[in-house]
């Protein structure tokens, strides 16, 4: 959102909803239970300034869920971070999950794992645990920021793990 040019292009009551907890994490991030290599710890805080900073006016922080509209839901799960959320989506009986950072690649073989990027990472491996499970047991779709394009399966589960099980694009 803060790529040049593109504020100007985006609606003027634009609103930021997100979790208080990621808002507050934000102001003054600890990273001392991460292993990032660096430049990435400071750029993420020059960032996430310079966002806060831009569009404080617009955000919409919520407790635990909230529902921006009919279908569209975002929940908190922490782990990642701690206000980080997933949306669930709806709409004509189909459902669509976005994990966002909650599900990586090798976190289906290995939910329990968790990568130097995660704030809480024991909470990290059982959100992902948890999402995993339940998005094997309803069939829904599964999208997330860290998997391969397209980026949208449905779960199996395997033994002790999971499956990533990649949909084919219907249009």
């Amino acid at each position: 959102m803060l790529v040049e040019g593109l504020r100007g292009r985006l609606r003027k009551d634009l609103r930021v909803h997100l979790a208080a907890a990621e808002a507050e994490f934000w102001q003054a991030p600890d990273f001392s239970r991460t292993a990032m290599p660096a430049p990435v710890p400071e750029t993420l805080v020059t960032t996430a300034a310079r966002f806060l900073d831009v569009y404080r006016g617009q955000l919409r922080p919520f407790e635990t869920e909230f529902e921006v509209a009919p279908g569209v839901r975002i929940e908190r799960t922490g782990g990642h971070t701690p206000g980080h959320s997933i949306v669930r989506l709806e709409s004509g009986g189909e459902r669509l999950t976005f994990a966002g950072d909650a599900v990586f690649q090798c976190g289906f073989d290995q939910p329990g794992w968790y990568n130097g990027f995660e704030h809480d990472p024991e909470e990290s491996a059982r959100v992902r645990m948890a999402l995993l499970k339940e998005m094997a047991a309803s069939g829904e779709h599964l999208m997330a920021s860290h998997l391969p394009f397209p980026s949208v399966c449905h779960v199996a589960t395997a033994g002790n793990a999971f499956r990533f099980v990649p949909t084919v694009w219907d249009y």
